[in-house]
């Protein structure tokens, strides 16, 4: 969970952002009451500000319940920016088009601080139960976006990550030792792209590899999810890993990276 306490004694614009923050995929739903104890604000100043709020759309209420959650204007905004974002403009018909050739969940997601978060999740018929949310966030340490941000960060700043979060285990196999991550993200480098089994969820894993601009910042990953019965085959491995990092160049080189 975030640290939002720090925003308590601020100023009115940054308690009204903490207040919207506040609602996350652990808490889609709250009170006023939830609200107030989470940032440890007054009941009163919560409430002024969930009213401007929901005067301006960002949030809507249940009247009968009193819970309330995000409103529309949140994803008319959110429209808004990602029509001026080249890497999803790049990214969106890529993703599509993994996810119907190879009967995979294709994703594309962006870094923010340690947590990787989805833009684009694209589905074929038959994966409709991998289906991820826009704006839903993964931890990094555990998921193949994720390793391949930090694989391509300079060592300082992924070590930074990996030592100021505390690395839960997702499932039976989520690796959490971080010389043992570190033995990924080498890997990750060595072989272009990442693959995760049963680490962020049971019976799951993913292929993704690195989206670079024209500075050669990794600015996105692109990935696909299929079970982990699926990708315990090493021919399906190869064809999905071959197909991703393909993808994510075409990406790059429309950022304007070229290789060295």
């Amino acid at each position: 969970m975030e640290n939002f306490r720090e925003f308590s004694g601020s100023k009115s614009l940054n308690k009204t952002l903490a207040i919207l923050s506040s609602f996350d995929d652990q808490t889609p739903i709250q009170r006023t009451s939830d609200i107030a104890a989470r940032l440890d604000m007054n009941m009163s100043t919560v409430s002024r500000h969930l009213n401007t709020l929901l005067d301006w759309g960002f949030l809507d209420r249940d009247e009968d319940t009193g819970y309330y959650y995000p409103g529309v204007a949140i994803v008319a905004l959110a429209g808004r920016a990602l029509q001026n974002n080249d890497v999803y403009r790049h990214a969106f018909p890529e993703v599509q088009r993994l996810s119907y050739r190879h009967n995979v969940h294709g994703h594309m997601g962006v870094a923010q601080k340690d947590k990787i978060v989805h833009l684009i999740s694209s589905c074929h018929e038959s994966s409709m139960d991998l289906l991820i949310p826009m704006g839903y966030k993964h931890p990094m340490h555990c998921s193949a976006m994720g390793r391949v941000f930090l694989a391509y960060l300079s060592p300082i700043e992924a070590q930074q990550i990996l030592k100021s979060n505390t690395l839960l285990k997702y499932a039976h196999h989520t690796k959490v030792d971080i010389c043992d991550i570190n033995q990924e993200l080498i890997r990750t480098r060595q072989q272009g792209y990442c693959l995760l089994v049963n680490e962020l969820a049971e019976g799951i894993g993913s292929i993704a590899a690195p989206v670079f601009n024209r500075n050669r910042e990794v600015v996105a990953a692109i990935s696909v999810s299929a079970s982990a019965r699926s990708l315990a085959d090493p021919a399906r491995e190869q064809v999905l890993a071959q197909a991703v990092k393909a993808a994510a160049s075409r990406v790059s080189s429309k950022l304007g990276f070229y290789p060295r």
